[in-house]
């Protein structure tokens, strides 16, 4: 009953807030990518690079790094890198962390997002985003 109640604070903090936290339940060292190629790409925009992860007292950061192109004249486009925290059984809450770079019409730009330090068992992705993406992915 400790481990639910302590999981379900952390849950409701995570949607309150929109700040990540801690769980009950301990990740497997093995989602850990060390490290991972990511690429993706959407109308307007495209990226690739690799992602890396830390792995510490059942906690896990993910950052994703690399570089986004864009093609669309008129719209800015961002990363987030995200992973899938444990709530119950077959669900989970997925957190994702959008990067602080953002390319605004055409040209590249090099991105970092990281996520964590949280205890998950899902993930990691990559995702682009476009301003106004209201995607679980995407919003802020």
């Amino acid at each position: 009953m400790r481990k639910f109640m302590a999981a379900a604070a952390a849950a409701g903090a995570l949607l309150m807030i929109g700040a990540t936290a801690s769980t009950a339940s301990a990740a497997s060292a093995d989602w850990i990518p060390d490290p991972k190629p990511w690429n993706e790409s959407v109308a307007g925009a495209h990226g690739s690079g690799m992602m890396t992860g830390v792995w510490a007292n059942g906690e896990g950061t993910i950052t994703a790094k690399g570089k986004l192109t864009v093609t669309d004249p008129k719209a800015c486009y961002t990363i987030a890198v995200g992973v899938g925290l444990p709530i119950g059984k077959p669900r989970h809450l997925e957190v994702w962390s959008r990067s602080p770079q953002k390319q605004c019409g055409p040209g590249t730009l090099e991105v970092t997002a990281t996520v964590g330090p949280v205890a998950y068992f899902d993930g990691p992705w990559v995702t682009i985003c476009k301003d106004g993406d209201e995607s679980r992915a995407c919003r802020r």
